[in-house]
């Protein structure tokens, strides 16, 4: 199994006001990483430095083995990596098939976004239902759905999604995960998902990081997470059950330096 995403030794600031210390973690290909972590953890500024939506200061970003400090946010697209960002943000006056088109739009291949459109339907049957409707007129999990599916228009190998089920009912929720599962099975995709919902996303993930701080400070498998105490108590309520299945004495999570 290949490195598909390496960030290494990553800061950042808003002007003066430093918001991301020395971070790195990384997602093999067909891995599920989850970061989770307080609200002004620095997880959102994370994904957008990745996407390079915010520019690299300092530190090394790698896709697919291929350094991106040179790139354009529409470059880090062409080579595979796309953001599905918090709030969806759809393209509000354009219909559901406008909007699914123009995630295609970089990498420009005509015939594979027909396809891709056709998958995202058989994927997204309600989105189907509603192709040629107005965007802004969804619902609120109906717009995930469409930010999800238009950013498989670019065909991408790595997928960084910023908190998918942001003011989602459980069971939409629930969809919206199963959906990360069935496209990581069927195409291999990498995902890196940053979720307040600490049970949805341990759920879902292989492994997982814990940032707090604009630091990451523990990563371990899903299970181990979900072992940990506080974890259990900070981040999955402190009356959160132990998990059927718990790490091996000697796994306990690594804290991150």
């Amino acid at each position: 199994m290949s490195r598909m995403l390496e960030v290494a030794n990553l800061d950042y600031s808003y002007g003066r006001a430093q918001v991301l210390f020395d971070v790195s973690f990384d997602a093999d290909e067909g891995e599920i990483v989850t970061i989770i972590g307080p609200n002004g953890a620095g997880k959102s500024t994370l994904l957008n430095v990745v996407a390079r939506s915010h520019r690299l200061r300092r530190g090394t970003i790698r896709i697919g083995g291929q350094a991106t400090d040179r790139l354009s946010q529409a470059g880090v697209v062409k080579i595979g990596c796309v953001l599905v960002p918090e709030g969806r943000q759809v393209f509000s006056s354009l219909t559901v098939r406008d909007n699914l088109v123009l995630g295609g739009y970089v990498t420009r291949r005509d015939g594979a976004a027909k396809a891709t459109v056709e998958r995202v339907f058989d994927i997204f049957p309600r989105l189907a239902e509603r192709s040629d409707q107005l965007a802004g007129t969804l619902s609120g999990g109906e717009q995930q759905m469409l930010a999800i599916g238009r950013a498989m228009l670019s065909r991408p190998k790595v997928m960084l999604l910023d908190e998918p089920s942001l003011g989602l009912a459980p069971q939409m929720t629930a969809r919206i995960m199963d959906v990360l599962g069935e496209l990581r099975r069927e195409s291999g995709l990498t995902i890196v998902l940053v979720e307040q919902n600490a049970h949805a996303a341990l759920g879902l993930a292989d492994r997982g990081y814990l940032m707090s701080g604009g630091r990451m400070l523990a990563s371990g498998t899903s299970a181990e997470l979900k072992a940990d105490k506080i974890v259990q108590q900070v981040y999955l309520g402190a009356s959160a059950e132990p998990e059927p299945e718990r790490a091996s004495p000697g796994t306990a999570i690594s804290a991150t330096p």
